[in-house]
C-alpha cells in the first residue's frame, strides 16, 4: 500500500512539472521561471520526459494487481521399496488437506520362453560314401562340389589304404583340371601310401591293384610332361603288378580292363621310342583281353574292343610298311 502511495505522489509531481516545463499549460507561476541549467536548451524534451514518466508512475500505482494463485503442494512419502507404489499429489484448496491416492505398479511376469529345439546331429559321412559321391560328381562334371567332397575325403581318410585311395583321387582330379604339378605330387604320395600297405599285406591282390593304379597315374603325368623314361618305368611296374595275379584270367572285369589299358599305355610309349615290334606285341595282348571282356559283356566293353582293334590294325600297317 505504501508503494502505491509513493508512486501516486511522485507521478503527480513529475507529470505536473513536465506539463508546465514543456509549456503545455500553467499551473500557477511556480515553474515558469524554473532554470534548467545545462538542460535549458532542451526544455521541451525535458518537460515531455518528466510528464510521460509521471504518467507511467500514476498508471502503475493505480492499476490493480492480480491475486497470486496458491502453489501446488507435493507430498513426498518414503515407500521403502522402489517400484512398489507411487503417490499422486492432488491439488486442493488452501482449506482442504491434500488427498494422496496410491497407485500400485505391478511388474508383469515374464512370459515363459520355449526352449529352442536342438538341431539334429549332422550325419558323419563315411570314407566309402564320400568316394561314391566324388565319383558321381566327377561323372557329371560338377567340379566345384567335387572339390569340396575331395577335401572332406582327404580329411576323413584314416589308414594308409584310405590315404592312398584319397591321394590317387586327388591326382585324377588335379590332372583333369590341368594342374599337373599338383597331380604328380598327389600320385607320388599315393604310391608311397600304397607301398606301405603292400609291405604290411603282401598277399592282398587288391593292394597290388591299388599300387598299380597309383603308378599308372605317375606314368600318365610323366608322359604328358615329356619325361618318357620315368613314364616307362612307372608303366612297366604297374603292368607287372597287374599280371602278377593272373589279370588276364581274373574274375574281376574291372581288373582285366585295367590290365588292357595298361598294356596299351605302355605300347604307345614303346612306339614313341621306336620299339614298334614290342608295341605290337603289347597291343595284341591287350586285344586278347578286350575280346574276352566284350564277349562277356558287349554293351559295356564293345567300344573298348573296337578302339583296340583299330589301333592294332594301324600299328600292324606301320610294321608291314
Amino acid at each position: 500500500m505504501m508503494a502505491r502511495l509513493v508512486g501516486i505522489i511522485l507521478g503527480v509531481i513529475l507529470a505536473t512539472s513536465g506539463y508546465v516545463i514543456a509549456g503545455l499549460g500553467v499551473l500557477g507561476g511556480w515553474a515558469q521561471d524554473l532554470d534548467l541549467g545545462p538542460f535549458e536548451p532542451h526544455r521541451p524534451f525535458v518537460g515531455w520526459a518528466a510528464a510521460i514518466t509521471g504518467a507511467l508512475l500514476l498508471v502503475a500505482a493505480l492499476t490493480p494487481r492480480p491475486r497470486r494463485k496458491p502453489r501446488r503442494k507435493t507430498v513426498m512419502v518414503d515407500l521403502g521399496e522402489p517400484l512398489a507404489a507411487a503417490v499422486v499429489a492432488v491439488e486442493t484448496p488452501p482449506e482442504a488437506e491434500p488427498v494422496m491416492t496410491p497407485v500400485v505398479l505391478v511388474e508383469p511376469e515374464p512370459a515363459p520362453v520355449a526352449a529352442a529345439p536342438e538341431p539334429p546331429p549332422t550325419p558323419v559321412e563315411t570314407f566309402a560314401e564320400l568316394r561314391a559321391k566324388l565319383v558321381e560328381l566327377s561323372r557329371t562334371e560338377t567340379w566345384p562340389e567335387a572339390a569340396r567332397v575331395l577335401t572332406r575325403l582327404l580329411r576323413v581318410a584314416g589308414d594308409d589304404h584310405e590315404k592312398a585311395l584319397a591321394h590317387r583321387d586327388l591326382g585324377d582330379f588335379a590332372r583333369a583340371q590341368g594342374r599337373l604339378d599338383e597331380a604328380a605330387e598327389a600320385y607320388e604320395d599315393a604310391v608311397g601310401y600304397a607301398r606301405a600297405v603292400r609291405a604290411a599285406r603282401p598277399d592282398d591282390a587288391s593292394v597290388d591293384d591299388l599300387l598299380a593304379g597309383a603308378l599308372a597315374g605317375v606314368g600318365d603325368v610323366a608322359e604328358i610332361e615329356g619325361r618318357l623314361n620315368e613314364a616307362l618305368s612307372a608303366f612297366e611296374e604297374s603292368l607287372a603288378l597287374r599280371r602278377s595275379h593272373g589279370g588276364r584270367e581274373a574274375a574281376d572285369p574291372g581288373a582285366r580292363r585295367a590290365l588292357s589299358i595298361t598294356l596299351e599305355r605302355l605300347a604307345d610309349l614303346r612306339e614313341d621310342r621306336g620299339h614298334r615290334m614290342r608295341a605290337l606285341d603289347l597291343y595284341r595282348e591287350s586285344y586278347d583281353v578286350a575280346a574276352r571282356l566284350a564277349a562277356a559283356d558287349p554293351a559295356r566293353f564293345g567300344a573298348d574292343l573296337a578302339s583296340t582293334r583299330a589301333r592294332l590294325a594301324e600299328l600292324e600297317a606301320k610294321v608291314a610298311g
